[in-house]
Formats: structure tokens, sequence, C-alpha cells
């Protein structure tokens, strides 16, 4: 149906949202065999310190951060002695290093030594081979063939990367290239978090490091640590083209460990191994995913190697030659997960029926499933009652072995009995331990920038991603009819909205829910959804929202089937013209291309699933500050006031209620 939704030439629009934040990651202690295994890697000085108060670690919220480069993440972290720790064996020198100029430098590594960078780089290997995050990369020997370049993000936000030389001889070359997310000046949370750039000359964007103490912007670095036993396991699940389910606590290491044996799959090793073209991750973790923005569960079909965090690839590209793809997708809430826990298996088990159909038609490569840490702790006869439907071949089980309690061994003794009636194979393996220095960055800080990097994806001419370093202000919206006019059908049959459903939510105040919120618009083929097209009640205010209404026999919003129904897009809502009927959406230029398949009678909005965009609503400021603007007595926006004034409320005994996200 042309015509229904149309992009507004509009650069502007007051939406006013209530922002959701952040939750504190807890660090825990190292235990002492935990040290004595940190003590024992050649890139570690001889003592590790153990972390005795945590609380003691920045909590990094935007208005704690300072603008200027080079300052610190936060005041108090510049009073904290961090410890200085070694992170390669590698060292600078003529015999260690073949060329070097302003755009490259290639080096020699010996078996075994290990070498590390920070920023972004392109690297191909010239003699040799080389290991990173599980990846195997070796030189072309074939006559004729091209050296191969790969691309890799080492950032200070996560432990730094470890390249390991694999032949006895090693050679490689490493390449400058431009910064693809250049989000500093939207968000003070991307800043100083790539290369340091020097005060005069021209600079790479990576560096060599082989130190903590070596880093300018002192930053809390801390090496990669793996474990002997990852090696060994990530080989063995390898081996075979089977389904491998990795599981265990919070913060344990199930995404490190998906990501490294994806690696492997895709890499191959060596003469040993040929690498596989593609294979297909099942992402159940809705706080933390791999592939696509949080608040889903989601199929991907991986065919790129993964060599970053999940914000320098928070969505694939539709239709990229060569790139991943997300074959289908459901809407989970990141918090109160457990009140839709009915909704995540049965969408799990779609999920499985997709996968299962793809091998149908033709063999699709390995499954690797990652979980949610709260399915191991709190609902882990949940976990049990997944397992025939997994079936996996491989269980891959995380448990720091120094200190295993009597509900963990309970745990580790039924999944060993339930995967002999499966005849799988249960492979215990090390959790991997707290690094000496606890990075600054929450859970919380994390999903933000992958959210905010998913929004500002833009096409690219590579099969690298690019980002947009302009504020979501300058972005068109797409505009949606909530009632038939007489040029436009009305553009969507409704809005479910996720609550916690001991508190459901008066339906006129979706409108203000609405505002300025993360959505997942839905496409739906359900008989019985599509056939409330038109019918559904409406809020009873001037902005009319159509929406679902509780179910009278469980007292909650019935959700989609997902059988019958997929995530297209997410989007945020921008704001409203209330005289037009019309609902401006933000979708990222790089996956604008889905919304044109959209029918109005199938498509359904859910609002919920995701935390608030509270990112979006400073990028103006904070982008005006970064371009030498914010002088004194410039008027900001209307959701945006500078600290000193938000210090000065409270007056006359009367509360401050304000957002934390201050100018």
């Amino acid at each position: 149906m042309p015509g229904k939704r149309k992009r507004s030439s509009a650069a502007n629009a007051n939406a006013d949202a209530t922002a959701v934040h952040s939750e504190e990651r807890n660090v825990k202690p190292i235990s002492a065999v935990a040290a004595a295994k940190l003590r024992s890697q050649p890139f570690l000085q001889e003592e590790v310190p153990s972390i005795e108060n945590p609380s003691s670690a920045n909590s990094l919220v935007s208005s704690e951060i300072e603008g200027e480069e080079g300052r610190s993440l936060g005041e108090d972290e510049a009073s904290v002695p961090q410890p200085n720790v070694q992170l390669c064996t590698w060292r600078y020198g003529p015999d260690y290093v073949s060329s070097e100029s302003e755009e490259q430098v290639t080096i020699c590594l010996k078996k075994g030594a290990t070498i590390t960078l920070i920023g972004c780089f392109d690297f191909t290997v010239l003699r040799g081979a080389i290991n990173i995050n599980g990846a195997n990369f070796g030189a072309v020997l074939r006559r004729g063939e091209q050296p191969k370049t790969s691309r890799a993000y080492v950032l200070s936000t996560h432990p730094i990367s470890v390249i390991k030389g694999l032949d006895s001889e090693n050679e490689i070359q490493f390449l400058s290239c431009p910064e693809t997310t250049p989000l500093g000046s939207l968000n003070p949370l991307f800043r100083n978090i790539w290369n340091a750039k020097p005060l005069t000359g021209r600079a790479k964007s990576f560096s060599l490091i082989t130190e903590s103490d070596a880093d300018p912007l002192h930053r809390p670095l801390t090496p990669e640590i793996i474990p002997d036993d990852w090696v060994r396991q990530v080989d063995e699940c390898a081996a075979t083209f089977n389904t491998t389910l990795v599981i265990g606590p919070p913060s344990s290491g199930k995404s490190n460990f998906a990501k490294r044996l994806l690696n492997r799959y895709l890499t191959g090793h060596g003469r040993l191994a040929q690498p596989i073209s593609s294979a297909l991750f099942l992402d159940l973790d809705t706080s933390k995913p791999a592939y696509t923005p949080h608040g889903q569960i989601s199929l991907v079909l991986v065919r790129q190697v993964d060599l970053g965090p999940p914000y320098t690839h928070p969505h694939p590209l539709p239709k990229s030659a060569g790139g991943n793809e997300i074959v289908r997708s459901h809407p989970v809430p990141v918090h109160n997960t457990l009140n839709y826990l009915d909704h995540f298996l049965a969408g799990t088990r779609d999920l499985l029926r997709t996968f299962q159909g793809l091998n149908q038609q033709q063999p699709s490569g390995p499954l690797i499933v990652n979980t949610p840490g709260w399915l191991y702790t709190s609902t882990f006869s949940t976990l049990l009652d997944l397992l025939p439907l997994l079936k996996p071949r491989n269980l891959v089980v995380l448990a720091d072995a120094s200190s295993i309690d009597v509900d963990t061994a309970s745990k580790l003794h039924t999944l060993d009995t339930a995967s002999r009636k499966l005849n799988a194979a249960v492979l215990h393996i090390s959790a991997i331990p707290a690094p000496p220095t606890p990075s600054p960055y929450t859970d919380a800080h994390h999903r933000d920038m992958h959210m905010q990097s998913y929004f500002h994806l833009r096409l690219s001419k590579s099969s690298e991603p690019a980002f947009s370093s302009l504020p979501l202000t300058h972005l068109p919206p797409w505009e949606f009819f909530l009632n038939e006019t007489e040029t436009s059908p009305q553009s969507l049959i409704g809005v479910i909205a996720l609550c916690d459903p001991s508190s459901l939510t008066p339906p006129n105040s979706l409108q203000t829910i609405l505002n300025g919120a993360i959505v997942h618009i839905m496409d739906t083929s359900d008989p019985d959804i599509i056939g409330q097209y038109g019918t559904l009640p409406r809020t009873q205010d001037r902005f009319g929202i159509p929406y679902f209404p509780v179910d009278q026999d469980t007292g909650a919003v019935k959700m989609l089937d997902p059988a019958s129904s997929r995530i297209v897009a997410t989007a945020l809502v921008r704001g409203w013209d209330v005289s037009r009927g019309v609902v401006q959406l933000l979708v990222p230029k790089g996956v604008e291309s889905v919304m044109t398949s959209l029918r109005s009678d199938r498509t359904v909005w859910v609002v919920g699933a995701c935390e608030g965009a509270g990112w979006a609503y400073v990028e103006e400021a904070e982008y005006v500050r970064s371009e030498g603007g914010g002088v004194e007595g410039q008027e900001l926006d209307p959701w945006v006031e500078r600290r000193e004034v938000v210090e000065g409320m409270g007056y006359l005994c009367v509360p401050r209620r304000v957002r934390r996200f201050q100018q």
C-alpha cells in the first residue's frame, strides 16, 4: 500500500520520555586459585592483587564523564592506583619490527609469543599463522592468491585481545584504518576508547601496547585471559558440526566462549580443519545480544569472523553480500523476563523449528546456542525442559571449579544425568576469572552503546559497518498514521505494551510510555490478530492510539504467537503530529530498506522490551559542545539542563525530580 508511511522532512521534534537506566555490575573478589592462575600467565606481573573493595569501582554515568579528550573516565579514578599489568610478551625492537611507516607496521612474532594493540586496525598475515579471539589466520601459500586482510576492533571498554603466534616464524602487517564508530561527539561513553591521539603529527588508528602503564590516557586496561581448557574444548566442539549449548551463571564468559567457537568454525585450524562458510547462532540472552539490539531473542546466520565488541556490529545490514543475516527474531523484555517466561519458551521453540527447517532444505552448518545467566541460576528446571528440544551434542558448562557449592554440584550432577539420556557430551570448563582491574563500564553502559551504534548504522560500500556521527535529529523520520485519512490508511493494527502484570499500565498512559521509547516493529500473519485491524480499542485522549487490551482469562496482555510473527526492525518513537494523527519513528539508515515491505494490516508495535533511550535525549547537546558550542547563555534542548542549574534545584524543600543525563 504505497503512501501509508511517508518520510517527514522535519528536522526536529520534541519528544518527552522517561529514561530507564543502569544497573551496577557486581564485581566479586577473585579467589586464591584464580589469582594463582593469573600469576601463571606469562604476560602478567608476578603479583596479582585481589579486589577487596568492589564498591570503589567507578560508576560511569554521563554526568561524571568529562567532555574533553584525554581526561579519565571518572574524577575518582585518577586517585585510585591502578596496577601495571603486562598485556603481552612481545617487545619493541629492531629484530621484531620488519618495517614501519605512518600507515602500517610489520612485526615478527615467535611461536607462542603474544602481541597486543589498541584501536581499530586491518591486519594481514604475511608468514606463518596467528590466533586472535579464537580465530586462526594463516598466510596464503597458493600461488596467485592475494593475502587476505581482516579488521579488528580492540577497544578499552573490553579486555585487550591477545594475538598469538602459531608457527615457528610469523610475520604480520598491521594497517591503519578509519575509526568506524565516530560517536564520541554524541556520547561520552564512546570517548577515549580508541587509540590515543598525539598532540602533534599524524597518528595511526592503532598503537602497539605491551603494558597498561604505557597507555597515555591511563585507562584501566586488562588483558584477555583465556583458561587453558577453553582452547581444548573449543577444538573438541568444533570437531563435529553439531549443536553446542553454552550455559553458566552471569558473567562467567558464555558469550566469549560462543564467540571463540564461532570464529574457530569460520576460520578452521590450518591443515587439521578447513573453515566453513557459515554457522548458525541462537542467541537467547536478551540483555547481552551479540548481533541484534537488546530486548529480543534471535537466530542469526553468521558468515563474518567476530573481532570486536558487539557495538561494532550491532545489527547485520540487510542484503549485505557475504554479511551476517538475522533469520528470525522475537521480542523478550530485558527486565521482568520471568513474567514472560512462556513467551520466551514459545519463541525459543519457534527459532529451533526455523533452524530445523533450514537444515532440511540445505545443511547450514553447526548451531551454537548462547543462554542468559538467569536460565542457569533462577529457572534451572526450565533449562532442563529445553534440553530435549535443543538436543545438544556438546553441553558446555562454565563454572568456577575452585569454589563449587552444594547447589552447583547438584546442578552439575543433574546435567550429567540429563546429558546421558540425550547422548550428549558434558564439558566442564573454567569460568573467566575476574580481571585484576575492574572495568568502569557496566552492562547497562554496554547496552546503551550497542543501541546507540545501532541507530547510527548507515549504508556502506564495503562489508565493514559504517556509522553516522550526526545526531538523530538530523535523521528524517518515518510517519505512521494512527487513523485512516482521505490520503492514507491506518499504518498499524495496534500497540502491545509489555510491563509487570501486577502493575498493568492504564491505556491512557500509553502515549507517555511510547514518547521517546524504543519499539520493535512486528510483522504478523496470525489471522486472529489481522482480523482486529481497525477494530481495537483506542486510548481516550487526543491521540487515539489503538492498543491490545488485557486478556480477561490471563489478566495480562496477550502476546503475539512467535510461529506467525517476527521482528522487522527496532525503532525509536521521535515525536507526534497530533493535528494529522501521525507518530514519527526513527529507523537506522542501514536497515530502513525493510520498512518498504511493511503492510498496514500486519504491523504491530511492541513497547517495553528495551530500556529507555536516555542517550538519545542529550545527543544534540553533546554534539554542539563537541563542535565548540555550548557557550554561556545558549538555549539548550527542552529536555536538557546544565549541571549547575540542576544542582541549584530543590529549594523550599521541594525534591528534585530530574533524570541524570545532565549537560
